[in-house]
């Protein structure tokens, strides 16, 4: 195809050096070629039929040509998913499949034992550079990166098959759903209109959209649905004043009807907009039970928090505001990468709030047990050697739950990092879906006025608060601590 790309561009002088000729199939008498665009460079209105006729001059086929144009999304996601597929043709490096990463939209990481290496670079690399060039638009860099074999003998990824639920009886919080079927949770992975989803409710997050006046900002809340492994992200726009947050669902099994689009730039990752909320009485899940905490810590213990400049900043001489009365914990993950399903963290930084005072820190470097790409070592300075010999996040969850416990979350983007709670502390029995969460990015809008960008240090501006050092997980832990206790005190004015 490259060499039929090249031609085409020959002849018409260029016109075409935005689209890649990705695949020719033949069937019924006539060629089928897919073709990907650069969408924000090529408009392909009215160029099908100069294209076509290229094709069948250069090809000089007997059969007709039919053309498929498919916008081309280059993406760190799109990139890992289309190298992964094509190296599981090749059983001698399958095992390598689950941890192939594309670190950029133009490079991708690929683990493999130096014998698999051997194997690869005289026929699988060649290929795959090739298919790369039909499928993208913009060149992309093949770094294979050399490990153990026992680091490439992971369990397979779960793949999640679509079920559907029959919901019996349910009774209505927003909206009607009274009967009918599902679809789980866990398999809202494309753009769907009008579906009915059942999963457990979690997360419910009070927001408000940035914008600076009244008319262009927004309520909603976020939430997640689960099905005890994967979450689903979702997005309420309170009707008739109903808070969800404050509903009484929270870890409850519930079915909600909306739309869900995929989110920009990810793949198999969606965002449900909900417009109808019931309460399931009997459905196709259920809510994990709420145990009681280690009686002591095992793995990581927490140390009292001290900070010379805390009293500078929380004057003793205010009145703590309603909303910081009780214990509160903000919590940060680095990971390695930023994918909730197939991404696992390398660190977790979490201080607690008493009465709007931190009072403890927890913090602890975890072993993810892959690989962690070069571009998110440049970014948070964790390298493998830094977490090898580490616990796992199985191992530390059990503590973790201990000094949380009966306390809300607090995350600075809580959608992110919250999802992993779910995910991983499910699997060993602990439930954080009953937590009550705030988010400071969802409270920023509120309590800064005009505030336009809503990164952790764009809020901490604003406030005149500093992080000493950003993407580690404690201090952004403790940076996010600082920001909510004041967020909260300037929404007490």
């Amino acid at each position: 195809m490259n060499e039929i790309y090249k031609k085409v561009n020959e002849l018409s002088g260029n016109k075409f050096a935005d689209c890649r000729f990705a695949d020719v199939r033949f069937g019924d008498g006539i060629a089928v070629v897919t073709v990907y665009y650069d969408g924000e460079r090529f408009d392909p209105t009215g160029r099908t039929g100069e294209l076509s006729s290229l094709l069948e001059k250069i090809c000089k086929l007997n059969g007709g040509i039919k053309l498929v144009l498919e916008k081309c999304e280059q993406t760190e996601f799109t990139v890992t998913e289309a190298v992964k597929k094509f190296v599981e043709r090749f059983p001698f490096i399958a095992g390598a499949a689950n941890g192939i990463k594309a670190t950029s939209p133009t490079r991708v990481v690929i683990p493999m034992h130096e014998g698999m290496k051997l194997l690869a670079a005289d026929d699988l690399i060649p290929r795959l550079t090739q298919y790369l060039e039909n499928r993208f638009i913009y060149p992309i860099e093949i770094k294979i990166q050399i490990v153990e074999l026992s680091e490439l003998e992971n369990k397979p990824e779960v793949k999640h098959e679509k079920k559907t639920y029959l919901i019996g009886q349910a009774e209505p919080i927003v909206g009607d759903i009274t009967g009918g079927e599902a679809l789980s949770a866990a398999c809202v992975d494309t753009n769907y209109e009008c579906i009915t989803v059942c999963g457990v409710l979690t997360m419910a997050t009070d927001m408000l959209s940035k914008g600076a006046g009244a008319s262009r900002q927004k309520r909603y809340e976020r939430f997640l649905l689960y099905d005890g492994e994967r979450t689903q992200q979702c997005r309420y726009f309170p009707n008739d004043k109903i808070a969800l947050a404050e509903s009484g669902l929270l870890n409850v099994p519930v079915v909600v009807f909306g739309n869900s689009l995929v989110e920009r730039g990810r793949v198999d990752e969606t965002m449900l907009t909900v417009k109808c909320v019931s309460k399931v009485v009997s459905g196709g899940v259920t809510a994990l039970k709420i145990v009681e905490p280690p009686s002591e810590y095992k793995v990581i213990t927490p140390r009292p928090y001290e900070e010379y400049v805390q009293t500078s900043l929380f004057s003793l001489d205010e009145k703590t505001p309603e909303t910081l009365k009780g214990t509160f914990v903000a919590f940060d993950f680095e990971t390695t990468g930023l994918s909730i399903h197939n991404d696992s963290p390398t660190e977790l930084g979490a201080v607690k709030i008493v009465d709007g005072e931190i009072t403890e820190v927890f913090h602890t470097l975890i072993d993810p047990k892959r690989p962690i790409p070069d571009v998110v070592v440049e970014k948070t300075g964790i390298t493998d050697e830094m977490v090898k010999g580490q616990p796992t996040f199985e191992e530390i969850l059990p503590d973790f739950y201990k000094f949380t416990y009966g306390a809300a979350l607090v995350g600075h983007n809580i959608a992110f990092d919250f999802p992993f709670l779910i995910k991983f502390g499910n699997r060993i029995g602990y439930c954080f879906g009953d937590r009550r969460t705030f988010d400071t990015l969802g409270m920023a809008p509120r309590a800064l006025p005009g505030i336009e960008i809503l990164t952790l240090d764009s809020v901490l501006g604003r406030l005149n608060l500093v992080n000493d050092n950003a993407h580690r997980a404690l201090s952004d832990a403790t940076a996010t601590a600082k920001a909510f206790i004041a967020m909260c005190k300037l929404l007490d004015k």
